[in-house]
């Protein structure tokens, strides 16, 4: 009994030897990370240390509170963030700066390792986007974005925005990442930019559901004011690979895209200042025109998708040659065909508009073919009107014979002939040329 006795009281002194220190320990530790609930963090201060460590200005701080959980951080409410150049804004933001736990009782100055924001949004100058990539390589400091919405700007007008972002911009290993993961159109979307050396750089984007992996790898100098490199693109099993110079402006070469439907060069430039602008050669060497009008109805004709907003604000020029001639414009939410030659022998001419695009969009066509009576005959033929993909519907609204205006009562005459002779319930035989050129032949040679 005593034997026991005497092995409880030594085991007590072992664990009052263990528990005391160790109680200490924690009370020492609660009132050290609990001293600067006791300051009095001034907004001046608090901009010094953002505008010198991460070149951040922060204005309209409304609130600022300590908090000691997870770890010690301040919490900013209200707060209006953004870079020195003004290149990335953040507004309406809470922002936690995660603070240095050994620095913690210095109230002059603010260590901090971490910059957490939640909320609010963030706008991007498209036309500066190279800066945005020059703080990520420099900056030392990890920022994470969380639920935050990003939107892409030119000229403060917003080109399109990811939602639900979940961004993180930090350093390992002497290699400074950017990590972005959001819903561009309610699709998931993936960005990730890695700057490997002190010239090398890679970015790679991926949109699973809209089927877009996008790989970059350039080098860089200058603090990307000046860059060259590569680009690997895959949209919808359709390649693209090309060779980029950026100086002032893009300038697009060697470029080609390999698909099962086309396959083509291009080279070209590609403008950012003042506005976003291409403007591209464009030299088909394949093309399955029937399948690729089938595909293009398919992803943009049959349904009211809202990624098709994207398309609408584009702005260029796409020049054709070899195959066939012409030039696609994209010019005020509108895409138009203009000055079309389909072939060189006995060609067809002819311009469109796409006014609108998914169920209810319309294409306006104005189509001109010469019609061969004798060797040394022809007689212009004319013939203007609108077609509705998702319903495969062609509508002739004028047709102009050897300057002769067709009676609407002819119009739908030939136009019923025209349903019933190429189209046969698929309008994808507007592109058989035997079927339209026995469609002139038969209805128009006397």
């Amino acid at each position: 009994m005593n034997k026991k006795l005497n092995f409880i009281f030594k085991n007590k002194k072992i664990y009052k030897i263990i528990l005391y220190p160790l109680l200490l320990i924690v009370i020492i530790s609660l009132v050290y990370f609990s001293i600067p609930k006791f300051f009095n963090y001034t907004p001046k201060l608090i901009e010094k240390s953002l505008k010198k460590n991460s070149n951040f200005i922060i204005k309209n701080i409304t609130n600022t509170n300590y908090r000691l959980f997870p770890s010690p951080r301040l919490r900013l409410y209200g707060s209006n963030l953004k870079l020195e150049e003004s290149f990335l804004e953040i507004d309406g933001a809470e922002i936690d700066i995660i603070l240095d736990p050994l620095s913690l009782i210095n109230y002059r100055r603010l260590d901090y390792s971490r910059l957490l924001i939640r909320g609010g949004s963030t706008n991007i100058k498209i036309d500066k986007v190279n800066q945005l990539l020059n703080f990520t390589k420099k900056n030392k400091t990890k920022i994470n974005f969380k639920n935050n919405t990003i939107a892409i700007l030119q000229e403060n007008k917003k080109l399109f925005e990811i939602n639900d972002t979940i961004t993180q911009i930090n350093s390992k290993n002497n290699i400074q990442q950017l990590a972005i993961e959001g819903l561009l159109l309610n699709h998931k979307l993936t960005f990730f930019f890695e700057n490997k050396s002190e010239n090398e750089s890679n970015i790679t984007l991926k949109i699973p559901e809209l089927d877009i992996s996008t790989d970059i790898s350039f080098v860089k100098n200058n603090n990307f004011k000046t860059f060259k490199g590569v680009v690997d693109l895959e949209i919808l099993n359709n390649f693209f690979k090309f060779n980029f110079t950026k100086e002032k402006n893009i300038k697009i070469n060697k470029g080609f895209v390999r698909s099962n439907l086309i396959n083509f060069s291009f080279d070209g430039e590609v403008f950012f200042n003042p506005n976003f602008f291409f403007n591209l050669n464009v030299e088909p060497s394949k093309v399955n025109i029937e399948k690729l009008f089938s595909a293009i109805k398919k992803n943009y004709f049959l349904k009211d998708l809202k990624e098709l907003e994207i398309i609408k604000k584009a702005n260029g020029f796409l020049n054709f040659k070899a195959m066939f001639n012409g030039n696609v414009i994209f010019e005020n939410k509108e895409i138009l065909f203009k000055n079309f030659k389909t072939s060189n022998n006995n060609p067809i001419l002819f311009n469109a508009k796409v006014s609108g695009f998914g169920k209810k969009g319309k294409i306006q066509f104005n189509i001109v073919k010469n019609i061969q009576f004798k060797e040394d005959s022809t007689k212009e033929l004319k013939i203007s009107g609108f077609m509705i993909p998702s319903s495969s519907k062609i509508i002739f609204e004028k047709i102009l014979f050897d300057k002769k205006i067709f009676t609407v009562k002819k119009i739908r005459e030939y136009e019923n002939k025209f349903k019933s002779e190429v189209i046969n319930n698929s309008l994808n035989n507007i592109f058989n040329e035997k079927k339209i050129n026995n469609f002139f032949k038969k209805n128009f040679v006397n």
